[in-house]
């Protein structure tokens, strides 16, 4: 099926509201090439590196449980992801174990990592755990909720939700700032603009935005909520927000809380959209398609997959799209929306795709790996001896 747009005041496909300037947002900061949920605090997915041509295997870290956890990537290119049996793995760039820390119960949320390379990630055992580099525990923070959202981390603080219904800010060095308590569970990860605003959605419908200091700007009923720990809100550099939402909408909201616009795929949107540099959004749906719209809300294009899509895009310097589908492969997609190449794992892909500095790509499987596909190695000229 192809995407329908609702319109908010017409039965027109696509209505703007508010035009948008198509202003690049940074990605990630250049010493940590994937250090949180989405790359960075707005979770545009947008990488500074090129991804690879071909879909050549590097490795596969099999465990023995799922991974839906997606990976972050920290600044000497150690892969960091959580996983079902409770562990936060560590994996060197070989593809060989670095550490594995145990906790209390499952991780799904996905690693953040701070500027001092400190690890932290949330379990169902209602922890936030903070691990040294070196997989030693640092500092624990106990709540009254599981934690399946993934922290978002600044210089100075950590960010994250729960299903006790609140968000919670901590110093780094685990000690609490504010909380701020929505009406709902929180599993989505909050995102923040470079001013330090806070946006969170909780699973009734509700986005809200908050202040540096936990102090509630404006609320907006967008949609059903998503009760699930790869669902959350992006921000556009003019401060633009934009979720997915159960009811199958994609939803613009201006920083001042008015929705610009919405599309309807017609199935739940799960996954968190991923902004280009051109401010092209793409998403997946449970429609099987992973859709790209331009901020003035028309279609750029749609591309079909096998099956539902959960995943998150990641989006390399040269706008290839990087996605997984439930049909159990990570598809990358051209900037005009044609195929470049795909690759089959042997399980749904409910991770997103982390880009590394040297352009690998790196997604869990529920069939218990986690992949590295990058360019092969250049074959190097035998060594020429003298007689």
């Amino acid at each position: 099926m192809h995407i329908k747009n609702v319109c908010l005041t017409t039965f027109i496909f696509f209505v703007i509201f508010v035009l948008h300037q198509n202003t690049p947002l940074q990605a990630e900061t250049p010493t940590v090439p994937w250090h949180m949920f989405r790359g960075n605090p707005q979770h545009t997915g947008l990488s500074h590196c090129k991804g690879p041509e071909t879909n050549s295997l590097k490795w596969a870290y099999k465990i023995d449980t799922r991974i839906t956890s997606s990976p972050s990537i920290g600044s000497d290119g150690t892969l960091y992801f959580g996983s079902i049996d409770g562990r936060l793995y560590a994996v060197n760039q070989d593809g060989n174990t670095k550490w594995a820390f145990q906790v209390g119960s499952e991780i799904t949320a996905s690693p953040a990592i701070g500027d001092d390379g400190t690890i932290y990630v949330g379990s169902r055992d209602k922890k936030m755990y903070a691990i040294t580099p070196d997989g030693k525990p640092k500092w624990t923070y106990a709540i009254g909720g599981i934690i399946l959202s993934s922290a978002a981390v600044t210089s100075d603080a950590l960010y994250f939700g729960s299903d006790d219904n609140n968000l919670y800010a901590l110093t780094l060095n685990g000690e609490l700032k504010w909380k701020f308590t929505a009406k709902s569970n929180i599993v989505a990860s909050p995102a923040l603009c470079p001013d330090g605003s806070v946006y969170l959605f909780e699973v009734s419908g509700a986005l809200h935005a908050l202040t540096p200091d936990g102090v509630e700007k404006w609320s907006k009923r967008v949609g059903s909520g998503v009760y699930d720990s790869y669902s959350s809100p992006s921000i556009d550099a003019d401060g633009t927000v934009y979720v997915g939402t159960d009811n199958g909408r994609l939803v613009a909201v201006k920083p001042d809380g008015v929705v610009k616009w919405y599309v309807n795929t017609g199935k739940a949107v799960h996954c968190t959209p991923a902004i280009a540099k051109d401010g092209t959004i793409i998403f997946g749906s449970y429609s099987g398609f992973v859709y790209a719209v331009l901020p003035n809300c028309k279609l750029k294009w749609s591309f079909k997959t096998g099956s539902w899509v959960e995943s998150s895009p990641a989006i390399d310097i040269d706008g290839t799209v990087y996605v997984g589908s439930s049909d159990g492969k990570l598809y990358a997609i051209n900037s005009d929306g044609t195929l470049k190449w795909s690759f089959q794992t042997k399980g749904a892909l409910e991770s997103s795709p982390a880009i590394g500095q040297d352009g690998t790509i790196y997604i869990g499987s529920n069939d218990n790996h986690l992949y590295a596909i990058g360019n092969p190695l250049e074959t190097l000229p035998a060594p020429m001896f003298e007689k």
